[in-house]
């Protein structure tokens, strides 16, 4: 009546089945609990937060609200030396993944 017995039918034959999550990364990471600082591409500061992993080719920053942070910057991380040009690839209300676009120093 209606479709209703077809529904249950069809909830019977299909399997839950639950994908694995993709790992995207090109190099491998590390967990990290540093200082960050996001800064403009000519010096400035923007927004002081904390990064909390770190690879050769990009960094996860969490920012009280990152919402105003800009696609270009550079993230200046002291404890590791690490002061480079990125790009925002993913954003979150308070966390942000950035590409790094230079070479390391």
């Amino acid at each position: 009546m209606f479709g209703l017995f077809g529904r249950n039918k069809k909830s019977e034959e299909l399997e839950d089945v639950a994908e694995a999550p993709v790992d995207r990364r090109a190099s491998e990471r590390s967990d990290t609990y540093a200082d960050a600082v996001a800064l403009t591409p000519k010096g400035r500061f923007l927004k002081k937060g904390i990064a909390l992993d770190l690879s050769a080719n990009g960094t996860r920053l969490r920012f009280e609200n990152g919402d105003s942070l800009n696609d270009g910057m550079v993230v200046s991380i002291a404890r590791y030396g690490i002061k480079r040009r990125a790009r925002m690839r993913w954003r979150t209300r308070t966390d942000v993944g950035v590409e790094f676009l230079d070479e390391a120093e």
